[in-house]
């Protein structure tokens, strides 16, 4: 994400569900930190529901953090979240120590240097970067030719839907079954399953 000059702490976002229910996160006020809408979020956590029990979760844009720290919030073993804006980062850690969130990890990095150098294998990744940057097809192609997504693996794309309105836009693997997908203004959002971690 881009650094914007005078950002502020000033913004917050709702835990929806699980142990942190109703607590509020801040979040870096900066152009490319947009969390996912309360709607989009309960709309796919209730698609992903047992998934997430003692699952491994990365949220590689995390930005606001909301979700993974929902994921975390329901049940997750394991969540990192990753961005590339120390400010961001530093939010972040600020909310963790809040919540006394043992189960989250976060990381200062950018997207493809750290799905290189990840040490476990992902059972849900949420792929939400900034709707101004054209990530997902790289962060896609990436993901497929490397050995960290687990059998089954949950995939989350959320991205702007007049730029990404089909899968062959967006090059989206044979081996990802498409599960779930809905449309909420502008946004479109997508909930794949790996059927095949073969490279």
């Amino acid at each position: 994400m881009k650094h914007q000059k005078n950002s502020k702490i000033d913004l917050k976002v709702k835990i929806i569900g699980g142990i942190w229910k109703g607590r509020n996160i801040a979040f870096v006020n900066k152009k490319n930190v947009r969390p996912t809408k309360n709607q989009i979020r309960e709309t796919l956590f209730n698609w992903l529901k047992d998934d997430l029990i003692n699952a491994v979760c990365v949220d590689l844009f995390c930005g606001s953090g909301a979700l993974g720290i929902e994921a975390a919030s329901r049940g997750a073993k394991k969540v990192f979240l990753v961005d590339n804006d120390i400010d961001v980062i530093n939010c972040l850690s600020n909310q963790i120590d809040i919540l006394e969130a043992k189960n989250i990890t976060l990381v200062n990095s950018i997207a493809e240097d750290f799905i290189i150098n990840i040490n476990h294998k992902i059972n849900i990744i949420f792929l939400d970067p900034p709707f101004s940057d054209n990530k997902l097809i790289n962060i896609i192609n990436k993901l497929t030719s490397l050995n960290i997504l687990s059998n089954e693996c949950k995939v989350y794309i959320e991205t702007s839907y007049s730029k990404y309105s089909s899968d062959n836009i967006l090059n989206i693997p044979n081996s990802w079954q498409l599960l779930k997908s809905k449309k909420s203004g502008g946004v479109a959002y997508m909930l794949f399953k790996v059927i095949d971690t073969v490279v």
